[in-house]
């Protein structure tokens, strides 16, 4: 998927939540992003949150990246990250690596250069890399536990 797929991704209209206490599944896939976006290897999930369309207007927003209802795609994912952080909502947030060597190569032809995309460092690799992610501090201040789709 190049900008194509990107452009082709507008308003993903999240339905069901925001109105009367009902919940919702969205995600934020940071792998494809807009213009002025930095891609990253990973995709955030909310499970059972009330602010799903609010969720999916802050990934485009802030990160331009494509937002969409239900879970992150399950495609070459490598492993995950639930997070311990609370949320207002109680709902689960995880985030889900994936391999993006075919993203990059893909990006490097399409830009006519070696290099390929330029995700955000360190793009884990594989589960233990993902594990190393998952307990950085720095990333996950109130922790996040290892998970495997």
């Amino acid at each position: 998927m190049g900008a194509l797929a990107c452009d082709a991704v507008t308003n993903v209209a999240v339905t069901g939540a925001d109105f009367g206490g009902a919940t919702a599944d969205a995600h934020c896939d940071r792998r494809f992003v807009t213009a002025g976006g930095q891609a990253s290897a990973f995709c955030q999930e909310a499970i059972a949150t009330l602010a799903a369309s609010q969720f999916a207007d802050d990934c485009r927003q802030k990160h331009q990246a494509t937002a969409g209802p239900g879970l992150c795609p399950r495609a070459r994912v490598i492993a995950g990250c639930k997070l311990d952080k609370p949320t207002d909502d109680h709902s689960t947030v995880k985030d889900w690596y994936y391999d993006v060597s075919e993203l990059v190569a893909e990006a490097g032809a399409e830009a006519g250069r070696d290099g390929g995309a330029t995700f955000d460092e360190p793009v884990p690799r594989d589960v233990p890399g993902v594990a190393r992610t998952c307990a950085d501090r720095a990333r996950y201040e109130q922790g996040a536990e290892l998970i495997t789709p």
